[in-house]
């Protein structure tokens, strides 16, 4: 089973149980969730598909904004 998670569907300010609270993107000015701590830096996810497997769950994201790339 597939589902789409569409942050820009939501107000700003929702809080997404587990994800944190949808804010402006800077980037792009659509609405998404801001994750801090990934691979590529600071990025703004607007959608994101989950993928329901026997062994789990795939959670990748299907549109987000670069806001910042991490620098080591």
């Amino acid at each position: 089973m597939i589902t789409y998670d569409d942050f820009t569907l939501l107000p700003e300010g929702a809080e997404v149980a587990a994800e944190g609270t949808v804010v402006h993107c800077p980037a792009c000015g659509r609405n998404g969730l801001l994750q801090e701590e990934t691979l590529e830096g600071s990025v703004c996810l607007h959608i994101e598909t989950v993928t329901v497997l026997g062994d789990g769950m795939l959670v990748e994201p299907t549109d987000c904004c670069t806001l910042s790339t991490r620098r080591e």
